[in-house]
């Protein structure tokens, strides 16, 4: 298992969340867990899979990025 080259998509995903938790360390863990669903979920008919974790952040850090704008 290796986090440039994970073995599947679950790999990434965790790979994923613990990438995000030290982007954004006020997020808590089950925010982040939320997020990635959410995301994963829009995803859930693409058939390309080997890009899914890559959308999957993409999208949460643009809602991310969005939220912190509009509370500032």
């Amino acid at each position: 298992m290796s986090c440039t080259h994970p073995d599947n998509e679950f790999e990434a995903l965790v790979y994923l969340a613990k990438r995000l938790r030290r982007r954004f360390p006020a997020l808590g863990e089950d925010a982040v867990f939320a997020l990635i669903a959410e995301e994963l979920e829009s995803l859930d008919g693409a058939r390309l899979r080997h890009y899914v974790p890559v959308l999957v952040e993409n999208g949460v850090v643009r809602r991310l990025r969005e939220s912190r704008h509009l509370a500032a």
